[in-house]
């Protein structure tokens, strides 16, 4: 659709309220969004919607008031031709009020940016709206999350200018305005991320800019789902922080930095750095401040898991030298030690800490131990079995599991149990998701099932199909959870294309314990809560497994 918009002057534009570039542009994305998916000569794919996008935004900034803005919007909707009315789309208010909590329009009732005319054209589209297929969103075919492999990522791009830039924050804000089922969730109001983040992608012109951009605004939805990825090989993300790194891993506890692991002996300066050691100072400014520093550039669900991301990027800079404060016998001590190139200890950095446990072994006293995150299908029934006689038996899932649930969960039950339900979006009605599937527990008919207590291991670690694994655990009998809370992202994710050549992504399906409950940024809630501290780190004890080892005593 190619055409010019003339501006007409309004007799009454002498004394119209003028609007700001941002809110001008706002009003751009809420109504070339909600044209997307709701009106059916666009839902269906029969005009070139970022074109449009591209060439609306240099018009709308002209704009200088609402009754010119309006003049924009009534010409794109005549050159979209009529709407028929739809005798089968569902009216607002026969939606469950649970189906409706994502659902928000109102943006429609904006009286200061859309005159009544133009809203009651919009309200009109809104309930007649689209009922075939949407070319740029549909659910995926196993899963039921929505899936949008249809839009362009403009790869070619190096950095996108001004109004592709643009186009990247409003595509995913609308995205996630109508298709992420936890937006609900999300702490704040998402309508004010388009004013507050506008500004922030216009003066994106370089890459390392227009990456923090994208961070920002996936930030923003608060989900340990949402990292940023590239197609380009070679391009370097956050590398703004720098490009050398500490020669040791560190776990975030009270706001200071402890060390976990250290990647070899001979690359730190000091015997002082060790691990246990307490960090509290980096380069002058505090861990607190770092941490504070790097948030908005996080996407992490709850403050545990931004703790647990933040960890790898906290000591990285571009100094080859970095000077640590430390704490040693109640005093701070100042050192310096060398930064390093990832790939100087890039095989020992990928080797977490719980990842060193062995598959299984027996621990004292006739208890048996797996390590979920080892153990693979072909391996289930030649380590469970003979762990049947123990005296109880410890699941760790402080780890990302090899989708064993249902092989392992035979051994654990005898009966059929529900643990979860999902819910996945309406196309029909973008921002109404609804009541899908459930799972369930099922037996294996004659097999022999383990009747003795079953402690799982959980942390920050346990992520999207661990808690999955982790809340069907908690549906077999006599089950013990221990630790701390799990990472509060769940369900299947969906990848978003972004101009640039980048990639994101989001939990896109719900994900419910039967009664209603939800996991996602509160995470599954151990029985028996327990976290390391910095003396058991330095003691190199695994202070979670100690106590669960406690809690099968404590019942004898």
């Amino acid at each position: 659709m190619r055409y010019v918009f003339v501006l007409v002057l309004l007799s009454s534009a002498s004394w119209a309220q003028s609007l700001s570039e941002t809110q001008k542009l706002t009003s751009l994305a809420q109504v070339w969004g909600f044209l997307k998916y709701y009106h059916p000569a666009v839902a269906t794919g029969r005009q070139d919607w970022d074109g449009e996008l591209i060439r609306l935004i240099p018009v709308v900034q002209q704009a200088r008031n609402r009754e010119e803005l309006a003049t924009v919007y009534s010409r794109l909707l005549d050159e979209l031709g009529p709407v028929k009315p739809c005798r089968q789309c569902q009216s607002e208010s026969t939606v469950p009020t649970a189906d409706r909590r994502n659902l928000d329009l109102t943006f429609l009732r904006d009286t200061t940016l859309l005159t009544d005319a133009l809203r009651e054209r919009l309200v009109y589209i809104k309930d007649n709206r689209n009922q075939k297929s949407n070319r740029y969103v549909r659910t995926a075919s196993r899963g039921g999350n929505p899936n949008f492999d249809n839009e362009n990522a403009y790869a070619d791009m190096d950095v996108p200018d001004a109004s592709y830039r643009l186009l990247a924050l409003f595509r995913y804000w609308n995205i996630i305005q109508y298709f992420y089922p936890y937006k609900y969730a999300i702490d704040g109001n998402w309508n004010q991320v388009l004013p507050d983040l506008i500004p922030v992608f216009q003066r994106a012109t370089d890459e390392q800019a227009y990456q923090n951009a994208l961070y920002r605004v996936v930030s923003r939805i608060q989900d340990s789902h949402g990292f940023l990825k590239s197609d380009g090989k070679r391009r370097c993300l956050r590398c703004d922080l720098g490009l050398l790194w500490l020669p040791f891993a560190v776990k975030l506890i009270d706001t200071k930095a402890v060390i976990t692991q250290v990647y070899g002996d001979s690359l730190v300066s000091s015997p002082l750095l060790r691990v246990g050691t307490v960090i509290t100072h980096i380069d002058g400014e505090t861990v607190h401040q770092r941490i504070e520093r790097l948030r908005p550039y996080v996407p992490a669900s709850n403050n545990q898991t931004l703790l647990r991301d933040v960890r790898w990027h906290i000591g990285v800079g571009h100094e080859q030298q970095a000077r640590l404060t430390i704490e040693r016998d109640g005093r701070d001590t100042t050192l310096t030690t060398a930064r390093y190139p990832y790939t100087t200890f890039v095989e020992k950095a990928r080797l977490d800490v719980n990842a060193q446990n062995p598959l299984s072994r027996w621990l004292p006293d006739s208890i048996g131990y797996v390590n979920m995150g080892k153990l693979t299908s072909r391996q289930v029934d030649s380590v469970m079995r003979p762990l049947m006689g123990a005296k109880a038996l410890i699941l760790d899932l402080r780890n990302y599991p090899k989708g064993t649930l249902w092989q392992v969960a035979r051994y654990l039950t005898d009966k059929p149990n529900t643990f979860v339900y999902f819910t996945g979006p309406d196309l029909r009605f973008p921002g109404v998701f609804h009541r899908g599937g459930e799972s369930a527990l099922s037996p294996a008919g004659n097999q022999k099932i383990y009747t003795g207590k079953v402690l799982v291991l959980v942390d920050e670690e346990t992520q999207s199909q661990a808690e999955f694994t982790t809340m069907a655990f908690q549906a077999a009998t006599n089950v013990v959870l221990v630790g701390s809370p799990t990472a509060g992202a769940d369900g299947n994710t969906s990848t978003v294309p972004l101009p640039g050549g980048y990639r994101t992504a989001f939990s896109g399906i719900g994900v419910y314990y039967p009664d209603g409950r939800e996991t996602q940024r509160i995470g599954v809630q151990p029985n028996v809560r327990v976290t390391p501290t910095a003396a058991g780190i330095r003691a190199r004890r695994d202070e979670v497994l100690e106590r669960a080892i406690r809690v099968i005593q404590d019942v004898e």
